[in-house]
């Protein structure tokens, strides 16, 4: 079995080194904040945003992916529409996300972090313990 851990460590070492840009959705900078916020502390949420929004090229706002969502809505579930209309509204290559309701609905942009990281010839492997 391969550690989750260190794959999305990996895709992040790759973001900070440059090797490619990362564009995320509003939806995805509130998440983490939440997450951080609610199971660590207020400091460690604030922290985890800046971190997010320090590693992307760009944040694609709510409100400028409105008419994709709109063309969207019913082909993909609610909690995901957002960031698949950032995708198809900014024409990103590669929506990379744990998510398997991405590959059920279709999207063609849809990758793992294990899928990505071999794109840079990085082989994931398996953890023995």
């Amino acid at each position: 079995m391969v550690d989750l851990k260190n794959v999305i460590l990996g895709v992040l070492f790759l973001a900070q080194l440059g090797e490619f840009e990362v564009l995320t959705s509003e939806l995805v900078v509130e998440e983490v904040e939440r997450f951080f916020r609610e199971n660590f502390s207020r400091e460690a949420g604030y922290l985890a945003r800046k971190f997010v929004e320090e590693l992307s090229f760009r944040i694609v706002r709510r409100s400028d992916v409105k008419a994709e969502m709109d063309l969207l809505k019913g082909k993909i579930k609610g909690k995901d529409l957002e960031n698949v209309a950032a995708v198809k509204h900014e024409s990103v290559k590669f929506l990379v996300a744990y998510d398997k309701d991405y590959e059920d609905a279709g999207i063609r942009e849809y990758i793992t972090p294990r899928e990505f990281v071999k794109l840079f010839k990085l082989e994931p492997y398996d953890k023995e313990y």
